[in-house]
């Protein structure tokens, strides 16, 4: 559709509907009558729920309508908790013959115990209970042409985890490393030994930080001499990628050669809140509150599109016209003048104006 038709439709049905689509405006009526209805996503059944190292592992019946994911990709999961619908996103951790074969994908759900939506979950959650997902997404996977190594700490094992576990035949050196703390806390316990049984050419080797201590970039180096010829996939706190990034590049490892996805955002600061104003169509919305845009947008009461709320998912991308903005994932400041943004990662450092077509009232 040419921009000025869209500019149009979109126009158009803020007026008559006071949503930025047809789709949007319709959605609430599927949903009276289809109660199970959520446009975009699909309905999940759940099979089994283990408690295993801190994190819930989620054993779900998807339908054939599901589309099929490349290991490494992850998907948000969707939970009506106290009657409203909650979304976190969560790698998926299953092989991917398992969903072709018996349409069914498996979550390793970290529990926050104060967390608003996994600390609810172990209270909420039954076996044949549904939930929702999105289709998966996500550029982190695994090519099988050549050596790799992959290391993960805490539960940035899962997506590694699913491409290890998808492979049907090794036929390269594969290193995999996992750090966790405590035998309590090591994930997929007992599926470690019939892997390595699987796969001649894997070494594994699994670091008990409260044994062993800190899996360190120098540690790593030091002690494991990974193959530095190899590709290199790290999963972990955001921390700890970028110092294990940092070191390979040191050592002479391609910036191509390294492939990484982490979790966890930087605090935003406690300084003075900068005005900030979200324009939609004719609208204009100035948002109170404080922390990351999408964080005031919704203490402010305005609905906002939004997915993994960790600038992976590209959902609440939007328009900055005018005003800086604080990268929370990377600390980067952005220019001044115009620039596309994640309302999720960023944080007004000076008055700021945003617009988006996709964001309702």
């Amino acid at each position: 559709m040419p921009a000025i038709f869209q500019t149009i439709y979109q126009e158009l049905c803020q007026t008559l509907f006071r949503q930025s689509g047809f789709i949007a405006a319709v959605e609430p009526f599927l949903r009276k009558l289809i109660p199970a209805h959520r446009a975009g996503l699909y309905r999940a059944r759940i099979l089994s729920i283990t408690p295993q190292a801190g994190c819930l592992r989620l054993r779900l019946k998807v339908s054939r309508l599901f589309p099929a994911f490349v290991a490494g990709q992850h998907l948000q999961l969707f939970v009506e908790l106290n009657g409203r619908l909650l979304e976190r996103t969560f790698s998926i951790c299953s092989d991917v013959q398992r969903l072709s074969e018996q349409h069914e994908l498996e979550l390793a759900v970290q529990i926050q115990p104060q967390g608003r939506f996994t600390g609810a979950l172990p209270g909420t959650l039954r076996p044949g209970m549904y939930v929702h997902l999105s289709r998966p997404v996500g550029d982190f996977c695994f090519m099988s042409q050549q050596p790799a190594c992959l290391i993960g700490a805490g539960s940035g094992v899962t997506p590694l985890f699913s491409m290890l576990s998808s492979i049907s035949r090794l036929t390269q050196p594969l290193t995999f490393i996992y750090s966790f703390r405590g035998k309590e806390r090591l994930l997929f316990a007992a599926e470690w030994a019939a892997l390595q049984a699987k796969f001649p050419l894997l070494q594994l080797v699994l670091w008990d930080s409260a044994r062993q201590g800190r899996l360190t970039p120098e540690r790593l180096l030091g002690e494991l001499q990974p193959d530095l010829q190899a590709h290199f996939y790290l999963c972990g706190p955001r921390q700890f990628t970028a110092d294990f990034s940092r070191a390979l590049l040191n050592t002479g490892v391609a910036e191509a050669a390294i492939r990484s996805e982490s979790f966890g955002v930087i605090a935003p600061s406690a300084g003075e809140t900068q005005p900030v104003s979200l324009q939609l169509g004719q609208h204009s919305y100035p948002l109170g509150g404080h922390g990351s845009l999408l964080q005031r947008a919704e203490q402010t009461g305005v609905t906002v599109p939004y997915g993994c709320r960790r600038g992976v998912c590209m959902q609440c991308l939007c328009e900055k016209t005018s005003g800086v903005v604080r990268n929370l994932l990377t600390g980067e400041l952005s220019d001044a003048g115009p620039g596309r943004i994640q309302l999720c990662i960023s944080e007004a450092v000076s008055p700021v104006k945003v617009q988006s077509v996709e964001i309702s009232a």
